[in-house]
């Protein structure tokens, strides 16, 4: 089933984009990619920092569901 929200689905769709591998998972070196991508210069120890704080399950990967509660942080 689809949502008909338009902020769910373009969390989703980054989600996808982001998930290269395509486990349903960011792995932390694709977070990393997508932190260089957004031209942030932080030391992997504080990319470590932020991607251990999204994963709160702390499984060592972020889930759909994880990366949409950070992402609604800043909304």
């Amino acid at each position: 089933m689809r949502h008909t929200d338009p902020v769910f689905d373009e969390i989703e769709e980054s989600f996808e984009r982001i998930d290269e591998n395509g486990n349903r998972s960011i792995e932390f070196g694709e977070f990393v990619a997508l932190m260089l991508e957004m031209d942030h210069t932080r030391s992997d120890s504080a990319l470590r920092v932020q991607f251990d704080a999204i994963d709160s399950n702390r499984d060592g990967r972020v889930s759909c569901d994880e990366f949409r509660a950070w992402c609604s942080l800043g909304r």
